[in-house]
């Protein structure tokens, strides 16, 4: 009998909820339930924001048992759920993400490797300035899966990611895959990453 998940996928910080549009027919056809709820435009609103909105969406729909999935910027705000919601979370998936530790922001991730949000015209919105503050030792526990796009564009800011998850990834519950695209490989590469987000349910 096949089990049927609950996935929850949460876009990039200048996407929307369309940006799921190719791959979400590809768990639904197997009889999973997805929602691909679109965050607050980061212009007008704060990463607490985008946090509870994406809480609220578990809350209102009573969602538990649930895949969480975040891509890019959205590492901040599937974490920021998880730490509020960890009783909900099923299994998390980080697609090319950086991974901040408590007290940094996306903006600390980009200086940390030497980067400038200006070199990849990243506007210097609230959300993306602020530090999420969270409890690192609840998120290790967590299972977790790393996807890896060796071809993005924002290599450098994932780099750090994947060099601490793999030799990490006993200790810290991570699985960890590697797919052969750009950063937006739900996108460009659909059904490798829907083969990915198959394995965690």
């Amino acid at each position: 009998m096949m089990l049927v998940a609950t996935y929850v996928l949460v876009h990039g910080g200048k996407e929307n909820g369309a940006q799921w549009a190719k791959l979400r027919p590809l768990l639904e056809e197997k009889g999973h339930t997805v929602f691909t709820p679109s965050s607050s435009d980061p212009e007008f609103c704060t990463l607490d924001d985008h946090i509870s909105e994406a809480c609220r969406l578990l809350e209102d729909n009573d969602l538990k048992d649930i895949i969480l999935v975040g891509h890019s910027y959205a590492s901040f705000i599937i974490i920021g759920v998880a730490d509020r919601m960890p009783e909900r979370i099923k299994h998390m998936v980080f697609i090319d993400t950086s991974l901040p530790a408590d007290g940094e922001s996306l903006e600390d991730q980009f200086t940390k490797v030497g980067i400038a949000f200006d070199d990849f015209g990243v506007p210097k919105f609230k959300p993306f300035l602020t530090p999420l503050h969270y409890d690192e030792m609840k998120l290790r526990k967590m299972p977790k899966t790393y996807v890896r796009c060796t071809r993005s564009e924002f290599s450098m800011i994932s780099k750090p990611v994947y060099e601490k998850v793999v030799p990490n990834a006993e200790r810290d519950n991570w699985d960890y895959f590697e797919i052969d695209s750009d950063h937006k490989c739900m996108v460009s590469h659909p059904v490798e990453t829907a083969e990915i987000l198959l394995r965690e349910q």
